[in-house]
């Protein structure tokens, strides 16, 4: 019993590590999408290392919140 405690410990520490890995990402705002709003945009995502991609859940692709700009993780330096 003790050991299955401790295997099902691990696993949620090692969940929860995974989370905080996870890539980063933030919308990018409110309001119709226009062309000069989305390069903005897409120049900002990229000067911060990401890319512009809509959301995973549905909507109207005409308005700026559902799109995200994703962010990847940087690796650390090997000294």
């Amino acid at each position: 019993m003790r050991a299955a405690t401790t295997v099902s410990l691990l696993l949620l520490l090692g969940a929860c590590a995974g989370v905080q890995a996870k890539i980063e990402s933030y919308s990018l705002g409110r309001g119709l999408v226009t062309y000069d709003d989305m390069r903005r945009a897409k120049e900002k995502c990229a000067s911060e290392g990401g890319f512009v991609r809509p959301k995973d859940v549905g909507g109207d692709m005409a308005q700026m919140s559902n799109y995200v700009c994703e962010i990847q993780p940087r690796k650390a330096a090997n000294p």
